[in-house]
């Protein structure tokens, strides 16, 4: 809870990104905060900067757990790499594990491949935020995750709007 009566972000909500070493573009291509209650999330894209799928590219969606914004989210990826232009399955297909190092660690994602071309589809826990990722030419478990507070480095046509989402993910760190 913040001064101001409002719970602030939820609990233990991170940010995470592919690490440094990610040779393309870097971009934030949405976020949302609801006030009301502390859930956040935040879209992260690195590829072509004119967000080219046909080229190597990963897709990072964080979010606060509990927050419905991941199951929607979850529910784009599907349509988007498992099945293009078809219905998303009425349940989640079965998933196999791959290792993904988080911060440093190895930590278990449910996978989803597409058989028809090299798309792919990850989700796990990392403490209270679930993660989101989607991909193409670039296998998951070469991939190193890294919590981040500061999106400054990454291009961001909603400046003023993740200026505002970052103030607010520091000031939650500084009250814990």
């Amino acid at each position: 809870m913040n001064d101001r009566g409002n719970p602030g972000l939820a609990e233990g909500f991170s940010i995470f990104a592919v690490d440094a070493t990610w040779p393309e573009s870097r971009q934030v291509t949405g976020h949302g905060h609801n006030r009301a209650t502390g859930d956040a999330h935040v879209n992260l894209w690195f590829g072509s900067p004119h967000f080219d799928p046909q080229v190597e590219h990963v897709s990072v969606f964080s979010a606060s757990s509990g927050n419905a914004e991941a199951s929607e989210a979850l529910e784009r990826e599907f349509e988007i790499y498992l099945h293009p232009g078809e219905e998303p399955p009425a349940s989640l297909p079965a998933s196999e594990p791959v290792t993904i190092t988080t911060d440093g660690k190895p930590l278990k994602f449910e996978l989803w491949r597409n058989s028809s071309n090299r798309y792919w589809v990850a989700r796990g826990h990392i403490k209270n935020t679930e993660v989101i990722l989607s991909g193409s030419e670039i296998e998951p478990g070469e991939l190193s995750l890294v919590r981040v507070s500061d999106l400054t480095s990454f291009s961001n046509p909603f400046a003023s709007l993740t200026h505002d989402l970052c103030a607010a993910i520091r000031d939650a760190e500084e009250e814990k």
